[in-house]
């Protein structure tokens, strides 16, 4: 197995996901399906296993979204991916090329400057012509990045536009349930999208008929094995392979992309890797100005993606988290947080957790006496701690 950290694995090269993807074509029989997870967890890489390994009975076409920002260029980059799919009969690859490259100018012999009048059946046809080739199979949408797709689209458009987009495929789906399928995912929780799209005066629900999931982390066993393999390609004694597997797991979670980061570090030794090389390679993850795992990240999407109070809000609490040594029950938080911000009300720091929570940052667990709350990611709350509390 190739230590690739960040980069894109083969698909027979991931690891501990069959759980998720069996439960996730259980889905999909009877519903569409939104999957979310933060940034290099392997969800992309879920879905190309998907596409890859698809069952019978499915057409797969999967896109990646985030290049998108705007109805006409969703509409091009179905035909485009429809013809690059390896479920696309050959005789139609042309076709689908042909249509593709018609744009921006036009397609299915509508002039483009007229889209914002007819995308909706310009969607209807793209989605009809895929049924059409699929045979008895069911026409699947791997659409990878949907809510920054969704992001893009309302900064461009506006609000108004991505509502409808949303509203247009709620109508596709039920009309054409027993032959179209969606799968969504995103590194952007689709909630942060649907909440400014609400803040803008939308009140529609335009994907509870589709069940909402998130990626898990890894399991202890399967990081451990993902571990192994990739320090079966260093210098590792081959017989202390699986404790220093097993003291990556310990370290960074069930987070592929931190476990390769780690042992690429350790293959740059150019010398077999003992246990204390494994903390000092987290610590470089943590402390080295390069930030080689990105986790300055966490802290700047807030800026993105948050309004001004909601970022100050959720600073006071990470910040006041990551100080804290176990999980913290909710009113022992509340009270700390507040020490630092007199000010706050109970009902502002609920919030703002609740929204943490949907995003990944923290996460609630099961106390002695009710919920406590923590950082989702132990590695990132050890990072955070260092560079800001």
């Amino acid at each position: 197995m190739q230590i690739n950290p960040g980069g894109r694995l083969d698909t027979k090269d991931v690891v501990g996901r069959d759980a998720e993807i069996a439960r996730y074509w259980g889905v999909l029989e009877r519903q569409g399906l939104v999957v979310s997870a933060e940034r290099r967890i392997g969800k992309t890489h879920i879905v190309l296993k998907m596409r890859d390994e698809c069952r019978s009975g499915y057409l797969p076409i999967y896109q990646d979204l985030e290049a998108v920002h705007s109805i006409a260029e969703l509409i091009r980059s179905i035909y485009g991916a429809a013809g690059r799919s390896s479920g696309t009969p050959p005789d139609l690859k042309s076709r689908f090329a042909k249509w593709s490259g018609l744009l921006p100018s036009k397609i299915a012999g509508v002039d483009l400057p007229t889209v914002d009048s007819t995308w909706q059946a310009l969607l209807a046809d793209a989605f009809d012509r895929l049924i059409d080739i699929a045979d008895n199979r069911i026409v699947l949408m791997l659409w990878d990045e949907f809510p920054l797709m969704l992001h893009n689209l309302q900064r461009r458009e506006g609000p108004d536009a991505a509502m409808q987009i949303l509203d247009h495929l709620r109508a596709l789906r039920s009309e054409r349930a027993d032959r179209l399928r969606f799968l969504f995912t995103g590194s952007i929780g689709l909630h942060l999208v649907l909440r400014s799209l609400r803040k803008a005066g939308n009140t529609n629900a335009p994907v509870n008929d589709m069940l909402s999931l998130t990626v898990p982390p890894m399991v202890h066993r399967d990081t451990c094995d993902l571990a192994a393999a990739l320090l079966r390609e260093t210098s590792a004694v081959p017989a202390q392979i699986s404790d220093l597997a097993s003291r990556i797991a310990d370290e960074v979670g069930g987070f592929p992309y931190h476990v390769h980061h780690v042992v690429d570090q350790l293959d740059q030794l150019r010398r077999p890797p003992d246990l204390d090389d494994v903390s000092a390679a987290v610590d470089r993850l943590i402390y080295d100005s390069s930030d080689p795992a990105d986790l300055n990240y966490y802290v700047e999407r807030l800026s993105s993606y948050y309004t001004d109070e909601e970022r100050s809000l959720a600073l006071i609490v990470l910040d006041t988290m990551a100080g804290l040594s176990s999980p913290t029950p909710l009113t022992e938080l509340l009270n700390l947080c507040k020490h630092r911000e007199p000010s706050l009300a109970d009902e502002q720091l609920r919030e703002v957790l609740t929204v943490l929570a949907e995003d990944h940052y923290v996460e609630a667990r099961k106390g002695a006496d009710g919920a406590t709350y923590d950082f989702r990611w132990q590695l990132v709350k050890k990072w955070w701690k260092e560079r800001r509390s």
